[in-house]
């Protein structure tokens, strides 16, 4: 089975400017030389696949990978199609620093 944990990393330094470009979808502009629309990112999303054999070596992976992140919270997800868009899967548990795991 698939699993994949999906949490948001705070970004450095007060955030970060991102253009949306649609006309040049794929290229990296910097943001000083374009004209299209900035958004300001307090955090970015990452989905992340967790190579387990069980829902508990996975949970047991997801709590490291969050450890070693600046991330203090993450929702599991198990995925049979190994999709890396956000919200694919089935929700099998949420994980807060300090609550430890929710079940859903």
């Amino acid at each position: 089975m698939a699993y994949f944990l999906e949490y948001l990393i705070p970004a450095e330094n007060g955030g970060a400017e991102v253009p949306l470009d649609d006309a040049n979808d794929g290229f990296t502009i910097p943001v000083s030389e374009t004209a299209e629309r900035v958004v300001h990112l307090d955090t970015l999303p990452a989905r992340s696949r967790i190579a387990a054999g069980t829902l508990e070596d996975a949970r047991t992976e997801a709590e490291q990978l969050l450890l070693h992140s600046k991330a203090d919270a993450g929702e599991l997800f198990e995925d049979p199609s190994d999709s890396l868009d956000a919200g694919a899967g089935r929700r099998v548990g949420s994980f807060r620093e300090g609550d430890g795991w929710s079940e859903d």
